[in-house]
């Protein structure tokens, strides 16, 4: 076999791979903000922050707390699952789950 063949055979798999991985992620409606914002301003986007917390207001002493939360970047671990959930209901929404 010539290096050409393997060659061209090599680039038509990754293709496809990479088709196979960007379709169902790009299909998503709220996919291309989330993408954007975790791995471009490497911040987590607003549907995956956890809900602030609920201060009541009856407290007998009728204290305000306020709590200082630092935002956290997201790690690679994070962001490889944004991308498969993201991909995840991509392939849903293709197969009408």
């Amino acid at each position: 076999m010539s290096l050409r063949i393997l060659w061209r055979s090599a680039v038509f798999i990754i293709t496809l791979l990479l088709i196979y991985l960007a379709f169902p992620i790009l299909i998503v409606p709220t996919s291309l903000p989330a993408i954007q914002q975790m791995i471009v301003a490497n911040e987590y986007p607003e549907e995956y922050l956890p809900p602030p917390p609920v201060v009541s207001a009856g407290t007998p002493a009728d204290a305000q707390i306020y709590e200082l939360q630092i935002p956290t970047i997201p790690t690679l671990k994070d962001k490889i699952n944004l991308i498969k959930t993201l991909h995840q209901q991509g392939m849903d929404l293709i197969l009408q789950k």
